[in-house]
């Protein structure tokens, strides 16, 4: 399209509706084949970056394994320290703040 568009003496809007495409998508491609010749234009292979490691599964069981420990870790901690603080609040309600300070 872009070398009919250069070659023909012919608007970008007639190009862009005879291949039922927009006008800018044509402004676009003829943008990018001046800035950088006909491989600009060409299909790019789509593919996962080399650069990303490949996890096994053998290595995210360990890491769900490690981290349901962990999950199971806070879940206690939370559980105690929810406990201390029922104590706390029992133990103001018994003896109040008000005997407290007297005893100081």
């Amino acid at each position: 399209m872009i070398n009919y568009y250069l070659n023909n003496d012919v608007s970008m809007s007639k190009v862009a509706a005879s291949h039922n495409l927009l006008c800018s998508q044509i402004f676009i491609w003829l943008k990018l084949f001046m800035e950088g010749g006909s491989e600009t234009l060409k299909p790019k292979k789509k593919s996962r970056s080399s650069k990303m490691s490949k996890m096994t599964k053998k290595d995210a069981r360990k890491i769900l394994k490690k981290e349901s420990d962990e999950i199971a870790a806070l879940k206690s901690e939370l559980r105690q320290a929810k406990m201390e603080r029922d104590i706390l609040k029992k133990s103001l309600l018994l003896f109040g703040p008000s005997k407290l300070r007297r005893k100081q």
